[in-house]
């Protein structure tokens, strides 16, 4: 499906989403263009895991809209469902790599064909997230965690979806790791022409595969602009998020003023 360049590939409108008398979403309004690289920033316990849960349809909306391509997502069942989550690549924040599976079945875990056919596309997708064929064989407890990263990575491309997830994608990442995969996650959303929404709390993520940045608090996106706008932004709850700082409108969970 071609989609136009004025329409959002990603559009939230209104979205309402409440566990019991806790409203986690109060209102989400929020779209991403096709090809474009969003991230999601907000502090612990914001609702950021739980829009993209929403999205895919994992749990259902109280209110509001959700559109994929123009077409309405909420509220579906069965095939449907399956075929909209079908569009979706995802890289979560654990991995969540089988441990039981070779690397290659692990990336090649949603794809049809042979096994042959299977096995050669992945060790076409490590190579993607800059790992040999040497790796396909091996057990994901016989990586370091940046390469387990990058397989993971691998699988969430392996099948070419148009919109890709990345769930605090450097969570658990020295420095040096964590930077590499920034810089994969920026090259394949270029390279691939693909739709990404990350959420994180990483400024460095936000900073090196942002085209543009939404702040969720309270229930609701309070700014989003693009990155080259984050630091002349002069929101105080975003200033106190990009700058880390204890004294501001945002108090940490179970901390009296």
């Amino acid at each position: 499906m071609t989609v136009p360049e004025t329409l959002p590939r990603l559009e939230l409108a209104g979205v309402v989403k409440r566990f019991g008398q806790r409203s986690v979403l109060d209102g989400v309004d929020l779209a991403v263009m096709p090809g474009e690289s969003l991230v999601i920033i907000g502090g612990s316990g914001t609702g950021k895991s739980v829009t993209l849960k929403c999205i895919l349809g994992l749990i259902p909306i109280d209110a509001g809209r959700i559109r994929v391509d123009g077409a309405e997502v909420a509220g579906l069942k069965g095939a449907a469902l399956d075929a909209h989550r079908a569009r979706f690549g995802m890289l979560f924040q654990g991995g969540a790599l089988f441990d039981s599976l070779s690397v290659w079945r692990n990336v090649s875990f949603a794809l049809p064909g042979s096994a042959a056919e299977r096995r050669a596309a992945a060790i076409d997708n490590l190579a993607r997230v800059r790992l040999g064929p040497e790796v396909a064989d091996l057990k994901p407890s016989e990586l370091s965690g940046g390469m387990q990263k990058r397989v993971a990575l691998a699988r969430a491309i392996a099948a070419r979806p148009p919109i890709i997830f990345f769930d605090e994608p450097t969570t658990g990442l020295d420095p040096i790791t964590a930077a590499a995969i920034n810089q994969l996650i920026r090259d394949l959303v270029s390279d691939l022409r693909i739709t990404a929404l990350t959420i994180t709390h990483d400024m460095a993520s936000v900073r090196k595969v942002a085209d543009r940045v939404a702040m969720l608090h309270g229930g609701r996106i309070i700014w989003q602009g693009p990155l080259a706008d984050l630091d002349s932004c002069d929101n105080p709850y975003v200033r106190q998020f990009i700058m880390g700082s204890p004294d501001g409108p945002i108090q940490p969970p179970g901390l009296k003023p």
